[in-house]
């Protein structure tokens, strides 16, 4: 009879009590006896149950049933589903797309329709207002004959697991984006090659869109030739092992700088299920071989750590059996240990002693797996990180006898752990002091930052930046701790460029370490300059502007110190940083000077260097602008030199070009305002153009500037006018307006000009003066 029911629902060994006791709790009338007698074990199920009789009502659910649909307690939950069919509208289901699931669809109505209902996700949201996410599946319970009498359904909780989906994925976002950061080229593939994931700096290397890179295969990205190259290492790294290569790369059609190729696993468990790429380029990501040199000896103690030990505790005689792997793993000889629990926990790292003991005390109260992670100290005063899982055991009374189970070495996961935590540290730091130098125009604004985050990150004691092109050589950027002296403006020689062995190395880019100065053959003003500076570990790094040495990144220590590859590659790549940016900055306030002087070229007439006629009309029209909105008047004064080609004639050009640059300067003499120009408007005319001035200030600067020329008597003999030079003058004012232009005040000064030729010349004639307007 109800051939359907699972067959982990098994009929129970109890007692007929049992199912005395099932039929009188708080359960709906009508439990088929066949279920009340698994209705023990029902409340034992990690998944929630529910059982409905064939006319949809509810006749059994589970604790952990009502706790899944967001129910205190079993009779509140039986209660809610009292005259509902199927408990239908109790909770409103939806799909992983958020459609509204139909009522026919419901797990219950579909297994007392006769159909089995596979695990489904579903999403709802509870009484509490909590959204929710169950898995359910459903099947009809049938009778001898094949009639359905009741249907079941199963449910279990997955919303702690999608949350935790979630936040997962939102890291793998955030890791993706800090790796879409770093200068290396990187990508993902699976263990047949397709790519899954690339960065930017992978795409834009290989002309590839991120949406056709999902898919496609290694060697069509990246090339047959470079992929002939990489067979022999991609081959390691999919049997599980790191793969380093520096291979030539001239073979693509756009060279790029990077040869060295990092090849690493992807490993879940035992098994490879692919692998991770770094084309990463050797002068300027200098990290790569710290990467692969670490995740080489995680894989090298990997190996060694392959034996696992056992152990069997005995908890009534209080007596531990172990393995001869487990006495290893501890730091024992084989058949050393004594057996005694206390002798267990002496070898344990004190630190982990309460936090091992409350997994332990768990595992026997709850009689579930036993789990915990710990540290040994060996007798060689290192630390080995041991990984216990266990089974709890109990007697035929339940009672906790035992524990059995087995012992892992995880020192190499925890360590690789630490080193890549470090790695992402450093790769964060060297992306952040990219930003930062790349978003300031001025890179010695930004220098006692980034200073200060690289000697925070290796802990030195100084950071400084030595200028070595003045003689004497000078620290212009120094970040240090309160406990040393300052460097900054020191005029210093270092004492490490003056030494022909190390003058070679840092012409050659090499960086010099030093890990004790007092191990150096220096002279006793060397050792005295470096002992009042408290410096006894020095690590230097070249800084060349192509073959010639400008200067030097040197980090330092009050202790000696060994420099380890990781800092060193650092240390050259903020060198390498820092110098391109000074080098920008040279360039950019070169191009700066360059520029305005070009500008002002452009905007001088090259004989009288006053403004030229480009320069007047841009300036005429943005004064304009500029008065309208202001309201203000703006007066212009044309200038005519008379007779001047008969100046030309008596006294030639030579003479001539002479008197335009006397006359252009007494202009200049006269317009005393900043504001107002004087400017060469062609030949012998000139203009001048006074912002804010009406035309009796205007008058004013015309007698001021004919009184000057006649004061000047520059002899003119070919003049009918007088002797020498003398000026005929126009001008008018304007209000500027919208329905006028400032070819309008041109027009009113030309003719005034004009009308001062006409008048006898050697006279001031202005345009009569327009009203303000409205």
């Amino acid at each position: 009879m109800y051939d359907s029911l699972p067959s982990d629902y098994a009929s129970s060994t109890k007692s007929s009590e049992v199912l005395k006791t099932a039929m009188s709790s708080n359960l709906a009338p009508g439990i088929p006896s066949a279920v009340a007698t698994f209705l023990p074990l029902l409340e034992q199920v990690g998944e929630g149950v529910q059982v409905f009789d064939e006319q949809g009502c509810l006749l059994y659910a589970n604790e952990m049933a009502a706790k899944n649909l967001g129910f205190a307690t079993q009779t509140a939950f039986l209660k809610a589903h009292h005259d509902r069919f199927c408990g239908l509208q109790i909770v409103s289901f939806c799909t992983t797309a958020g459609m509204p699931l139909a009522l026919d669809d419901y797990p219950c109505v579909q297994a007392l329709k006769g159909k089995r209902v596979a695990e489904q996700t579903l999403h709802f949201r509870d009484r509490q207002q909590r959204d929710r996410c169950l898995a359910i599946q459903a099947m009809p319970l049938r009778d001898d004959d094949g009639t359905v009498r009741y249907g079941a359904v199963l449910s279990r909780d997955l919303t702690a697991s999608q949350a935790i989906a979630q936040k997962l994925e939102q890291k793998t976002r955030q890791l993706r984006q800090l790796v879409d950061v770093v200068p290396s080229l990187v990508a993902c593939l699976d263990a047949q090659e397709h790519h899954i994931y690339a960065n930017e700096a992978y795409l834009k290397a290989f002309r590839t869109k991120a949406v056709d890179l999902p898919g496609s295969l290694l060697s069509e990205i990246i090339g047959p030739v470079l992929y002939q190259q990489l067979q022999v290492p991609l081959g390691q790294a999919l049997q599980g092992e790191i793969a380093d290569i520096c291979v030539p790369i001239d073979s693509w059609q756009t060279r790029l700088q990077y040869s060295r190729v990092s090849i690493i696993p992807q490993l879940e468990g035992q098994a490879v299920t692919g692998v991770y790429l770094i084309f990463s380029q050797i002068a300027a990501h200098k990290h790569t071989n710290d990467l692969l040199q670490t995740e080489t000896n995680f894989f090298r103690h990997s190996l060694e750590a392959a034996s696992v030990g056992t152990w069997d505790w005995h908890l009534i005689h209080q007596e531990l059996l172990w393995s001869s792997p487990q006495e290893q793993l501890f730091g024992l000889t084989p058949g050393s240990f004594d057996g005694r629990p206390e002798t267990f926990f002496k070898l344990v790292h004190e630190e982990d002693h309460d936090e091992l003991k409350e997994a332990i005390a768990e595992a026997m109260h709850t009689h579930q797996q036993f789990a915990a992670e710990f540290r040994v100290k060996l007798p060689n005063q290192n630390i080995r990180w041991l990984s216990q899982r266990g089974q709890v055991l109990r007697n035929s009374e339940g009672q906790v006898v035992r524990m059995v189970g087995v012992t892992f070495d995880t020192t190499a996961q925890h360590t690789a752990q630490a080193l890549l935590v470090q790695q992402m540290q450093r790769d964060r730091l060297i992306a952040k002091l990219s930003q930062d130098i790349s978003r300031t125009d001025q890179v010695g604004k930004a220098l006692p930052g980034i200073f200060e985050a690289v000697r925070q990150h290796l802990e030195l004691d100084r950071l400084v930046l030595i200028d070595l092109r003045e003689d004497a050589g000078k620290v212009i950027a120094e970040a240090q701790t309160p406990a040393v002296e300052s460097m900054f403006d020191w005029k210093m020689r270092h004492p490490w460029s003056v030494k022909a062995v190390y003058l070679e190395k840092f012409k050659l880019g090499h960086p010099v370490g030093i890990a004790d100065v007092q191990q150096q053959p220096l002279s006793e003003a060397e050792l005295s300059f470096l002992k009042f500076f408290d410096v006894q570990a020095d690590l230097s790094i070249p800084l060349l502007d192509g073959e010639q040495l400008w200067g030097l990144l040197s980090a330092q220590s009050q202790q000696p110190r060994d420099w380890l590859p990781e800092e060193i590659r650092l240390l050259e790549t903020v060198g390498m940083l820092v110098s391109t940016a000074i080098e920008r900055d040279r360039l950019h306030a070169y191009l700066t000077r360059a520029n305005r002087k070009l500008k002002r070229f452009a905007y001088l007439d090259g004989l009288t260097q006053v403004a030229n006629r480009r320069r007047f009309e841009h300036f005429l029209h943005q004064e304009w602008r500029r008065l309208m909105r202001e309201q203000s008047p703006m007066a212009l004064i044309m200038v005519d030199i008379d007779h001047f080609k008969a100046y030309n004639d008596v006294y030639g050009h030579q003479a001539g070009d002479d008197c335009l640059r006397r006359v252009a300067g007494i202009l200049r003499s006269a317009v005393q305002r900043p504001a107002d120009i004087v400017a060469r408007y062609g030949g012998e005319e000139f203009a001048v153009v006074l912002p804010n001035t009406d035309v009796e200030g205007a008058e004013t600067i015309a007698e001021k500037i004919r009184v000057l020329i006649h004061r000047a008597q520059i002899p003119h003999k070919g003049s009918l006018v007088s002797k020498s030079i003398t000026l005929s003058i126009g001008l008018a004012a304007l209000y500027p307006h919208p329905l006028k232009m400032p070819d309008d005040l041109i027009k009113l000064a030309d003719k005034a000009l004009y009308q001062a030729k006409e008048n006898g010349r050697d006279r001031i004639v202005a345009a009569p003066a327009k009203p303000r307007p409205h």
